[in-house]
């Protein structure tokens, strides 16, 4: 079975879930850092100083941080802010070069690379948890490559599986993201949020994916969903990503 199902059968999350408490929007603008070797400790320094000066400028917008603790990016940063309206990055709160020279004067010098990406919060398609009022301690993502031709039908078959998700009230939340500039055309991330490392542990209370499908259409048009969605997928690379409060900035806190 598909990786991805495999994790709904035991249990989802919602993702670097700051929706839940951001603005309106639904662009996420996301930067991926990766520190030079050896200068973890002065990158992450650097950014409780960036947290700080974010706090004395009065930023109202939250600047989050999170540590990739596996894969290909184990050591990478991504820093985002969530919630945003294409409109806002040409205006924001913080003047970019103002943004650029605190980073550079206290970040800089300790960071091998940046990429940065835009992704869009996919809202009809998820079903995260309302009641949380930030990013859990961990998030699984989950990224996959769709064939160019597929894209319209995964996303339809995803609509079908948030209907089913609502149908049956399956207690799974997650967030499904679009990437919509900065990388590979038909990329989307699945984020699962994990309170803990246990959380990782399979949950046979919760039906799996396939059978709440069919619990929700029956099984034809169930496996037909599972199908579509299975079929779409020319490829999925997961990692774990633990958010870091105490280099990120929260207004108000």
């Amino acid at each position: 079975m598909n990786k991805w199902l495999c994790a709904f059968a035991i249990g989802l999350f919602a993702v670097v879930s700051a929706a839940a408490q951001a603005p309106s929007g639904n662009i996420a603008a996301v930067e991926l850092q990766l520190p030079k070797t050896g200068m973890t400790q002065q990158y992450e320094q650097g950014r409780k100083q960036k947290a700080d000066w974010h706090k004395q400028q009065k930023d109202p917008q939250p600047l989050y941080v999170f540590e990739t603790m596996s894969g290909e990016n184990t050591g990478t940063y991504l820093v985002g802010r969530f919630g945003q309206h294409w409109a806002d990055f040409d205006k924001p709160a913080i003047p970019d070069q103002a943004d650029t020279d605190e980073f550079n004067k206290v970040i800089g010098s300790y960071v091998q690379s940046v990429s940065d990406r835009y992704y869009e919060f996919l809202p009809k398609l998820s079903n995260p948890d309302t009641s949380a009022n930030g990013p859990s301690k961990f998030t699984e993502l989950v990224t996959f490559r769709i064939r160019r031709d597929k894209i319209a039908e995964f996303q339809a078959a995803l609509a079908k599986v948030a209907e089913a998700v609502q149908k049956t009230k399956w207690p799974i939340h997650y967030e499904f993201y679009q990437l919509v500039n900065g990388g590979y055309v038909g990329t989307f991330v699945l984020g699962e949020p994990r309170a803990n490392w246990a959380d990782f542990e399979e949950q046979p209370n919760i039906k799996p994916f396939h059978d709440m499908l069919r619990d929700a259409f029956g099984a034809a048009e169930g496996d037909s969903v599972y199908d579509r969605v299975e079929g779409a997928i020319e490829s999925e690379y997961t990692e774990v990503v633990r958010f870091r409060p105490d280099l990120s900035y929260i207004p108000g806190k």
